[in-house]
């Protein structure tokens, strides 16, 4: 935030003065603050409010366009912990409804007041605000009208500000999601989602391939878990596999083009493997489509075509990005996908050669695994030779990974949190930090979620009752 509202140039005389004034010393959040106010002549003390806030501030907004006069207001409100209004920069940039072009560039509004109205005169057509711009602040930014699906497909789909791209996609692809969890009519959603992924996925604007793999990506299940009330994991699972299965048969032939393009590309720089911006994003963004076309395989002919497509994704693979994504798919494939899925298994097992961080990955990817059986494997993998509850990397690569395997753990049949406590109880005895931990990540919050679920989790946090590590 100090370089939003100082600038660059601001932030580093202030950075210069800072070290100036305190390098080899013992120094507060109060001399950093000084150093920067003293350097810009500029007064901070409503700034220094943040220092003694807690949580997360919440920014609403609403606005409105006046035709007429050719001018956009935007009302921007702030809600704290804070006896008195914080300092909140606030990057905000319009776009053209019709066109998209950006009409207004990236300004920064000072929201100093609880509310505050700002003006964008000489305009010749509505916009549409892209607020928070590079993230700007950290704060909950609130639409008082609501979500405004349609506005969120613009400007994920049109932004040229690569966070707020990313985070609209992430909001719309959420409402999708969660309508579909909820059994609502989503028809309305999701053609915006298609839309913004389709026209995502070919946008020849975007020149940095980590952004568009970011925006094309569905947000992960634990990310879905904090926008509902009650938790159903295996729920959230089905319902944001829906989607992407969808997304995936609706672009099937664009997302194996985009794939092509990018395998051609990684192959033209040889068996060396680069690690400049734009060898990451091709990577990053050939991964995503992997995942997506993974993601179709409900008959036979899918299941081998799936297998095939990630068995040589793994095996072609020049550094461990693109085999562990590949052998992520790998670990979930059943039916005609069985047999590439236990050679993956072996092969990677076998290449790493011991090699402690990589049978980490290997534990950690099938614990992951999208399998009906995931707990029973689970169990012999912590039967396995290289698996010690004495080790706190290898015990984490299993144990924490099956918690995070969302669905699965929260099984309904409260199998997942009878063998977690099973694991706590012997874990304890060897590594009570570790089991005080993974108590702490995979049983405390079992008030998110629904009564059974609850009581289940509960029954096993008495069953550890005793344990004075774990209750620690």
């Amino acid at each position: 935030m100090y370089d939003t509202i100082l600038t660059s140039e601001g932030f580093r005389k202030g950075m210069d003065l800072y070290f100036k004034r305190h390098d080899g010393c013992a120094v507060t959040c109060d001399d950093f603050l000084a150093a920067m106010a003293d350097a810009n002549g500029v007064d901070l003390s409503q700034f220094a409010r943040w220092y003694s806030t807690s949580g997360t501030p919440t920014v609403s907004y609403s606005s409105t366009f006046d035709a007429v006069k050719g001018v956009f207001r935007l009302t921007l409100s702030q809600s704290s912990r804070s006896e008195e209004p914080l300092f909140i920069p606030v990057s905000v940039g319009l776009l053209d409804k019709e066109t998209g072009e950006e009409v207004v560039p990236t300004k920064i509004l000072e929201l100093k007041e609880g509310t505050q109205i700002f003006e964008f005169p000489g305009l010749r057509g509505d916009v549409v605000p892209s607020i928070l711009r590079n993230f700007s602040a950290p704060v909950k930014l609130v639409p008082l009208a609501g979500v405004d699906e349609y506005e969120l497909a613009f400007l994920a789909s049109r932004d040229t500000d690569g966070f707020n791209r990313w985070d609209s996609a992430q909001r719309l692809y959420t409402c999708a999601i969660l309508k579909v969890m909820n059994k609502e009519d989503c028809d309305e959603t999701i053609n915006p989602v298609l839309e913004t992924f389709g026209r995502t996925l070919k946008d020849t604007t975007i020149s940095d391939d980590s952004i568009r793999a970011y925006t094309l990506t569905l947000p992960g299940e634990s990310t879905l878990a904090e926008s509902v009330t009650v938790i159903d994991p295996p729920a959230i699972h089905s319902a944001r596999k829906q989607v992407k299965i969808e997304i995936a048969r609706k672009f099937k032939d664009e997302i194996t083009l985009c794939y092509q393009k990018l395998t051609a590309a990684i192959e033209a720089d040889g068996t060396e493997f680069k690690v400049d911006g734009t060898s990451v994003g091709r990577r990053r963004l050939r991964n995503v489509c992997l995942g997506y076309l993974c993601s179709i395989a409900e008959t036979p002919d899918e299941q081998r075509a799936a297998a095939a497509l990630a068995t040589n994704h793994f095996q072609s693979a020049t550094g461990m990005t693109d085999k562990l994504a590949a052998f992520n798919h790998l670990v979930s494939m059943c039916g005609e996908g069985e047999s590439a899925r236990e050679a993956a298994i072996h092969k990677f097992y076998d290449d790493a050669a011991g090699d402690p961080l990589v049978l980490d990955k290997w534990f950690a990817s099938q614990a992951s695994a999208e399998l009906p059986d995931v707990l029973d494997r689970v169990k012999k993998l912590v039967s396995h030779p290289d698996f010690s509850l004495e080790k706190p990397n290898r015990c984490r690569s299993v144990i924490l990974s099956f918690t995070m395997n969302e669905a699965a753990f929260h099984d309904a049949s409260g199998k997942g949190y009878e063998f977690l406590g099973d694991i706590l109880e012997k874990l304890d005895k060897v590594n009570p930090k570790v089991a005080a931990r993974t108590t702490a990540s995979s049983l405390i919050g079992w008030k998110r979620y629904n009564e059974d679920r609850a009581v289940m989790m509960k029954a096993q946090l008495e069953r550890l009752k005793g344990d004075v590590s774990c209750e620690q």
